[in-house]
């Protein structure tokens, strides 16, 4: 079975992802993982966007918290770990949860910290290596924490810890796991997990990560999978956009996605997503056969089991996860004073059974960027179809607010624009039928 992709522009607001907690965190922080244990309660993680290796002394991550489904939240630095990042959060419930810790050495620092007051003091319940990674709890007693290539697990609420690492993890030589989100590279159903490594294989336990099976795949074995997601214990999705060459990890502008429908075992290779780069990948609860992907910039995209995929929001970047189809959250990092570290809420019904062919409209807007006016440019024969159709463009900014709006009376256009700050902004094209077309729209005076 070989799959292809289509590209399609969902017919969706434009503001879905609204943000949360704006001034939230301190300048050039990532948000790093997040953990969303219901509609109400949201866990999440960051530290400085550039951490260089080892993490200086004063580095301190920030830990926060909503109860409130976003409207208030708790932030504390993680005084405990001064000198370290933190790589993955798992939420027990409004007042517990657990974090791995890193100081991007290669034997030191590493470690899992608790904390049952809701964030404000946190202490130390396992010393090595596998700390520094990903963590995940199956109930109150049975977890397990993973990174590189070291593994322990816990059958006491994380009381007490048992190495596994010597054994239990079938990896090869300068094989490990590499993610942008801790969240989204250790994927789990019921008592069983997945992770990709940096050789192109999969990762599978059955039994709460004590034993482990290693799978081929599709991608080439210096391929590095960034993400793993699955929607039950069958239906699976990994993403690649990075090698793995001599130490190094080289990064790329496409994407490479691969499929499973036997639980991981056999995956078949879908067709590159050309010019994305998906930092991540989450399945969406109660949506049959959908996954969500994030970019490094502008863009949500969401595909059906990757045989259709739709681009349809903007501003996400990192650290993504769902728990309905009406509600999630996605973190990103500070890439400008324009644009500062922050959460987004997802809102409102994700998808739309209503979209059309990107190729099908043929427009052009230039220059791009622009200072002060852009041409925008329609194809006559588009035109001629659309024009008694009430053709608009809309623009809004990066919270989603109209900023302007103009009704197109010609196929070409000299548009001026608002007076404002320079930034990216987006357009849509729509008629009183739907949209037609989107995109971005960049200002530098």
């Amino acid at each position: 079975m070989t799959f292809s992709f289509i590209l399609f522009i969902l017919i969706s607001l434009p503001a879905q992802w609204q943000p949360s907690g704006l001034n939230l965190l301190p300048d050039t922080q990532r948000v790093a993982s997040i953990s969303v244990l219901n509609e109400d309660i949201v866990w999440c993680i960051s530290f400085y966007d550039k951490t260089p290796a080892p993490v200086p002394s004063t580095t301190i991550p920030w830990v926060f918290l909503t109860k409130d489904r976003g409207e208030n939240w708790e932030i504390n630095p993680i005084i405990e770990i001064e000198g370290r990042i933190c790589q993955d959060i798992f939420g027990v419930n409004d007042s517990t949860a657990w974090i791995s810790t890193n100081g991007l050495t290669a034997d030191s620092l590493r470690g899992l910290f608790k904390t049952t007051d809701s964030g404000n003091s946190w202490t130390e319940k396992f010393d090595g290596a596998a700390g520094g990674g990903l963590i995940h709890f199956f109930n109150d007693l049975d977890g397990i924490a993973i990174h590189d290539q070291f593994l322990t697990h816990t059958i006491d609420g994380g009381e007490n810890w048992e190495n596994l690492s010597n054994n239990n993890l079938p990896l090869g030589d300068y094989e490990t796991t590499v993610y942008t989100a801790a969240n989204n590279a250790l994927a789990s159903s019921g008592d069983t997990l997945w992770f990709g490594t940096t050789r192109g294989r999969v990762l599978r336990s059955i039994n709460k990560g004590i034993d482990w099976e290693v799978f081929d795949t599709p991608f080439e074995n210096n391929d590095v999978i960034i993400s793993t997601a699955f929607r039950n214990s069958q239906e699976g999705i990994i993403i690649s956009y990075s090698t793995f060459f001599q130490g190094a990890i080289l990064f790329d502008d496409n994407t490479k996605v691969a499929i499973t429908f036997d639980g991981g075992e056999t995956w078949e290779l879908a067709d590159t997503l050309l010019g994305f780069k998906i930092n991540c990948m989450a399945s969406i609860p109660g949506l049959e056969n959908k996954f969500m992907g994030v970019t490094n910039g502008l863009s949500t995209i969401l595909t059906n089991n990757a045989q259709t995929w739709q681009n349809f929001s903007y501003r996400p970047y990192n650290a993504l996860e769902f728990i309905t189809p009406e509600l999630g959250w996605v973190g990103n990092s500070q890439t400008s004073t324009d644009f500062p570290a922050t959460l987004y809420k997802w809102e409102g019904i994700v998808s739309s059974e209503n979209s059309i062919a990107k190729s099908s409209l043929k427009i052009n807007i230039f220059p791009n960027p622009f200072s002060t006016t852009f041409h925008f440019e329609m194809d006559n024969i588009d035109y001629e179809k659309y024009k008694n159709d009430d053709l608009k463009l809309d623009v809004f900014n990066i919270l989603g607010k109209r900023i302007m709006s103009k009704k197109l009376i010609f196929a070409n256009s000299n548009i001026l624009f608002p007076t404002i700050s320079n930034g990216v902004y987006f357009y849509i094209l729509k008629s009183k039928n739907g949209i037609l077309s989107n995109g971005n729209l960049i200002l530098h005076h």
